[in-house]
């Protein structure tokens, strides 16, 4: 990517920005009235993944850094244009000085002190014509505007990435209490078929002790299973900005519809186009560029062309008015080296950018082929894991029946169950990490979308 394209570009994804910081405004504003109807602390229904990023985009105070920054940009870009504009000042000054008079006497000098009263009153109109170095200036600050807003953008999809996340995070977690809620119903089963034979005489009493000990780590397994639960609960509210204590249901993920996939070449060409970061420091280079020129200029000559305007309300009666228009040229012979060093540190920072930019392009390309290897490999291990898990069941029936007949051996049925529980939890985890390999993959394509909040309106933007 070229600064060129970037340029031709930038209106669209500008005005794309713009339409998020504005949304995000208004639901922030929002955010206090409508939150507590929308979930409150106990909530009437469960949340979709999608009101549960607009939650975040809400309440998440990590955008709040970034629409700052937007804020501060604009108002650089606005303090740099000033100069174009006239200025108009009233100058008021009232108060005493100092007053003294000289008498001549027989050949002598004699000095009176005093004071008096002084009252000015002006009215002066200045305009900068043309100056050195103010086009760079207006363009550094341009540049810096649109990095801040591209960063904008780049942290609401991050923030919508990482939402997703989560909620598929707290998903996965619960379905894997129950799986594991299933495991510990099995090894209890099982102990109660042993402690029947023992009580027959069809088993010996030492059998007891390995279905004892594998209750005990089925039971394991459940307090991790639970404990994961809070811990995803609590990354997810923590996501979207909303206190820990606040009660939360989720509504279950929709099907992961199939999409084509690219290739890598494809894939990563199209990220190199759409990816806000590396639209945000290719914008970063050009305000380093522009700063360097700023600071070749100001290391001279200098020049300026400038007007003025002036009306004098100090005798009312006598209005004095002045004007002029003068071309002024300087150069700073030696100002202690410090010209020299803003240009070597302007220098050091165009350096710095270039290399950032080119740290990103290879960033970019490595989150592409990660994106697209995770979404590759989490949907072949759906498929997979639906064949272990049929396959585990199955030898856990033909274990329990032989045991049951006696023709079989406890320790094969114990190996059975603990199978059996970690391929379902193993058809858990790839079913949920295809979902977030799908959103990751549009994120590191930079297709991530952000929703927008239906109920207020398009005419709200």
């Amino acid at each position: 990517m070229n600064e060129g394209r970037v340029r031709d570009k930038t209106g669209r994804h500008v005005w794309a920005t713009v339409a998020i910081a504005v949304l995000l405004a208004a639901t922030r504003l929002a955010a206090g009235a409508e939150l507590p109807e929308a979930v409150g602390l106990a909530p009437d229904r469960p949340l979709t993944l999608e009101e549960c990023t607009l939650i975040a985009l809400q309440r998440n105070p990590d955008l709040t850094v970034s629409e700052q920054a937007v804020v501060g940009a604009r108002a650089g870009l606005t303090r740099a244009r000033s100069s174009y504009y006239p200025r108009l000042s009233l100058d008021l000054v009232e108060g005493i000085t100092s007053k003294s008079s000289f008498l001549s006497l027989g050949g002598g000098t004699f000095e009176f002190g005093g004071t008096t009263r002084r009252e000015d009153l002006d009215l002066a109109a200045r305009q900068t014509v043309w100056r050195r170095g103010r086009k760079e200036s207006v363009e550094e600050s341009k540049y810096s505007l649109r990095a801040t807003e591209f960063s904008l953008t780049a942290a609401t999809q991050a923030l919508v990435d990482q939402v997703a996340a989560n909620y598929y995070a707290v998903l996965a977690s619960q379905q894997l209490v129950g799986v594991a809620e299933a495991g510990v119903e099995s090894a209890r089963r099982h102990l109660e078929q042993v402690e029947a034979r023992v009580e027959v005489g069809a088993s010996a009493e030492v059998d007891v002790y390995p279905v004892l000990d594998d209750l005990a780590r089925a039971e394991l397994d459940l307090i991790d299973a639970r404990s994961n639960v809070r811990l995803s609960w609590a990354r997810l509210k923590n996501t979207m900005g909303v206190p820990p204590h606040t009660k939360l249901q989720l509504a279950p993920a929709t099907t992961a519809e199939e999409e084509s996939i690219p290739c890598l070449e494809e894939a990563i060409g199209a990220a190199l186009e759409s990816r806000s970061e590396l639209m945000a420091s290719t914008a970063s280079v050009g305000a380093s560029r522009s700063a360097l020129r700023r600071a070749n200029i100001n290391r001279g000559p200098m020049a300026e062309i400038a007007g003025l305007y002036a009306q004098g309300y100090t005798d009312w009666e006598a209005r004095a008015p002045s004007w002029n228009l003068l071309l002024s040229i300087s150069w700073p012979l030696f100002d202690g080296y410090a010209t020299r060093a803003d240009q070597i540190a302007a220098g050091a920072g165009l350096a710095r950018a270039e290399a950032g930019r080119q740290r990103m392009i290879n960033q970019v390309a490595l989150e592409v082929e990660s994106a697209l290897v995770e979404v590759e490999r989490s949907r072949e291990r759906v498929a997979a894991s639906a064949k272990s898990v049929a396959a585990a069941e199955a030898r856990l029936a033909a274990a329990e029946g032989k045991y049951q007949q006696g023709v079989g051996i406890l320790i094969e049925v114990i190996d059975a169950r603990v199978a059996a529980t970690s391929s379902r939890a193993n058809q858990v985890r790839a079913e949920y990490d295809y979902q977030t390999a799908l959103v990751g993959l549009k994120r590191a394509l930079g297709r991530l979308a952000v929703p927008e909040d239906e109920s207020r309106g398009s005419d709200q933007l």
